[in-house]
């Protein structure tokens, strides 16, 4: 790579929305960001973290060589060869003496920087092991599991508010105006705000900048979305709001759901949820007279009790009205993955030993855990429990629930290998730190959906060097892969093809042979493309790219022809994927790579042979009751209800390491309280307060907020970092969190409502 450069495409890697950017660089350092008009994507859309990435890149806390744990808790540096060498001795030990599944994985696929992935899993399935736990499941899996159970929906696929045609949108669990959720979320509710012919309700306990411009704002107590959604149902049934003819000839189990909903008392709902009974019937019957309604919905129901219960309330909301998978309604947006479907997925899921809580195909075909589940994993007493975890691009003592049981369970491990650019405080108690190049220094792409109908892909190349002695993830997978003998060397013949692998009759030819003698199916295929295509490609990783552009000419390929045109209409699959692969590496900026067809966007989507909906899933009737029969929370001794994590303009989670990044004058990190309660305990802005759960304590400035209502407080995710010079940047949250408060059918925390105490510090 060359020192300077100007007008470079690549993305904001700062939150899920990936932003497209154009950044100027000079002497090896971005100096210049700027939206980029040309991302078909985001149109030059940017908010203020863009401009922050370049401290993303350059701080003190880099990892530069790999490194080896002595005795005494220090680090020395060590090549490459020795790290590998030792780190697959050990793992194979681990293998050898208990079992593959003694194995895991915790991470992978950092904000906007997906090319480990593939690599990743061709490692953990060739050990033997299906135990990988991953930052979405401590969010959304519950989605994936209710789209799988009510639509035998590919796990590929995301069911998301189609926003920029909705006529009626609820939004659930989410200030988007600050989180940036959705597409061009400022831009899209100023749209929806200035148009008087939509209507816009926003359920939230705060009043928020979403809520000032919202239709109605629903103020619910914390914590009980669940109820209000119960009574929206039941409302809708009663009065036959549902779309009869829709629900008759879609659906199977609309009795077994009514018999539930009978037991649902609206009134008593609405008292749960602090709302008038009036707001509730009002909502329920616009929603469903609206000529089209979405709901728009994030982790402020996704990490709340009842969270699997909400997302199918969700759901059955939109079926009832008909807004599912239509549009202005809810639709399933898919990914550069094609929406396939995994035969295996009859069979019985990979499950947690402690929990019984089963992995959830999420993202794709491959089952994931919430990681809330490690440290019980760990600390199990069982022949298969966890010995061996490598992280990578994840600070489970930052990012994950309960960093004192994280702790607990990092004494047990056998062997812990942390991946990753920087030294965080996971890899200060690692056995081995592995250096990798950060997002901007590497191959890389964005992997979130961001619409329909258009099915974009992004690859894009580094804009800075990389450290010298850093490794791309994939590289490192691949190197553990061969030190470890989980797949035999690429046939000969293979490196003789991947010289013409890149036109369509080479494509079919290698891909052909590949397939042929891979015995460990597409992760053997992987590596060994990587290893023989690899070298004739911009980067090695690319081969994962190469895969994928010829998976949609194979299996989405009226999607592909929609987006090509007419011209490709009878061209064979190695010919349509060799063309997309070509657009992939001459389009940094993204491009379009197929469309899906909004006007059958359900039935598409209906896995089922008889194409029916399954209204009534069998475990979600007697969550129904246990709803009803539960009513919200308190304690005495912890009277307070605490949003743990919340988004802010200047939380980026764990990736972004220094300070500098931030402006104004702060606290950036502080516990928000409302004005009354201030005045009770005795504090003013700036006041040290200690906030107290079951699990631990901190300390963190006030902050007075007169948008919050009493008995309610939150602080932002993304602190407690130290960085290597000793400073310390606020509080991690974690610290206040318990594995145990978390759903039972997925295992995602309840980060949204836990509860506390606060009182003035000294």
């Amino acid at each position: 790579m060359t020192q300077d450069g100007a007008n470079l495409p690549t993305v904001c890697v700062l939150c899920s929305h990936n932003c497209g950017l154009r950044v100027d660089v000079k002497d090896g350092r971005i100096v210049a960001v700027r939206g980029d008009e040309t991302n078909p994507i985001t149109r030059g859309y940017v908010c203020n973290k863009a401009f922050g990435i370049a401290h993303y890149v350059e701080h003190g806390d880099r990892v530069r060589h790999p490194l080896r744990r002595r005795p005494d808790g220090t680090f020395e540096r060590i090549d490459w060869t020795t790290a590998i060498a030792e780190i697959a001795a050990r793992l194979n030990e681990v293998r050898a003496r208990h079992s593959p599944r003694a194995i895991a994985l915790v991470g992978i696929g950092g904000q906007g920087n997906h090319m480990d992935a593939p690599y990743a899993m061709a490692f953990l399935r060739g050990t033997g092991s299906r135990r990988w736990f991953n930052a979405f499941a401590q969010e959304k899996t519950q989605h994936s599991l209710l789209d799988q159970w009510m639509f035998d929906a590919s796990p590929a696929t995301f069911l998301h508010a189609d926003t920029a045609r909705a006529r009626f949108l609820l939004v659930l669990g989410t200030n988007p105006k600050i989180s940036n959720r959705g597409h061009n979320a400022t831009d899209t509710f100023k749209t929806l705000a200035e148009d008087p012919g939509r209507t816009v309700v926003v359920v939230d306990p705060r009043e928020t900048e979403t809520t000032r411009t919202a239709t109605r704002h629903l103020r619910v107590q914390p914590g009980t979305d669940v109820y209000l959604l119960l009574a929206m149902a039941a409302v809708i049934v009663r009065e036959g709001l549902a779309d009869r003819a829709f629900v008759d000839g879609h659906t199977i189990g609309l009795e077994q759901l009514r018999a539930e909903l009978a037991s649902v008392d609206v009134a008593r709902m609405a008292a749960r949820c602090g709302l008038e009974v009036d707001a509730i019937r009002e909502t329920a019957r616009g929603f469903a007279e609206a000529e089209s309604a979405a709901i728009f919905f994030d982790l402020g129901v996704e990490q709340t009790p009842f969270s699997t219960l909400v997302s199918y309330l969700i759901r059955v909301l939109l079926v009832l009205t008909d807004n599912l998978g239509r549009p202005g309604g809810c639709m399933f947006l898919e990914s550069f993955l094609p929406p396939m479907q995994d035969p295996a997925r009859v069979k019985e899921p990979e499950r947690a030993l402690a929990s019984g809580i089963p992995a959830i195909r999420a993202l794709g075909n491959g089952g994931m855990f919430s990681p809330t589940l490690v440290p019980e994993e760990v600390l199990l007493e069982h022949p298969e429990r966890i010995r061996a975890i490598i992280v990578e691009g994840s600070n489970p003592l930052l990012s994950y629930s309960d960093a004192s049981r994280w702790r607990a369970a990092r004494a047990r491990l056998d062997l812990l290998v942390v991946i990753d650019p920087a030294m965080t405080e996971t890899a200060r108690l690692a056995d081995y730190v592995l250096p990798t190049p950060v997002g901007y220094e590497k191959w890389e792409t964005s992997a979130f959906p961001r619409g329909v109908p258009e099915i974009y892909m992004q690859v894009r190349p580094p804009v800075v060097s990389p450290p010298p002695d850093a490794l791309p993830e994939p590289e490192i997978y691949v190197r553990l892969c061969e030190a470890m003998g989980l797949y035999p060397p690429p046939p000969a013949e293979l490196h003789a093809l991947a010289t013409d692998a890149l036109t369509p009759a080479g494509a079919m030819t290698f891909l052909g042979t590949a397939q042929g003698a891979a015995r460990g199916g597409e992760h053997e295929m992987l590596v060994w493309a990587y290893r023989t295509l690899g070298p004739h490609l911009p980067s090695p990783a690319l081969a994962a790219m190469f895969f994928i552009a010829h998976l949609n000419a194979m299996f989405r390929p009226d999607s592909v022809l929609r987006t090509l045109g007419p011209e490709w209409e009878g061209k064979l699959p190695f010919e349509i994927g060799s063309e997309l692969f070509r657009r992939f590496l001459a389009h940094p900026e993204g491009v379009e790579m197929a469309r899906q067809r909004l006007e059958t966007n359900l039935e598409d989507h209906l896995g089922f042979p008889d194409g029916k909906i399954r209204l009534a899933p069998e475990a979600m009737l007697p969550e129904i009751r246990r709803a009803i029969a539960t009513e919200p929370a308190t304690d005495p001794h912890f009277p307070f209800v605490l949003a743990a994590g919340l988004r802010t303009r200047w939380t980026a989670n764990t990736i972004q390491r220094d300070p500098a990044w931030r402006k104004g004058k702060g606290p950036h990190c502080a516990l928000n309280l409302s004005p009354d309660d201030a005045r009770t305990i005795g504090v003013r802005n700036g006041d040290p307060v200690r906030v107290s759960t079951r699990r631990g304590s901190v300390t963190l400035p006030a902050q007075v907020d007169a948008k919050l209502m009493a008995g309610h407080v939150w602080m932002p995710n993304g602190f407690g970092m130290v960085s290597a010079d000793g400073t310390v940047q606020g509080a991690n949250q974690n610290e206040l969190t318990d594995v145990t408060d978390r759903d039972p059918f997925t295992g995602i925390p309840h980060h949204r409502h836990v509860r506390c105490r606060v009182e003035r510090a000294a």
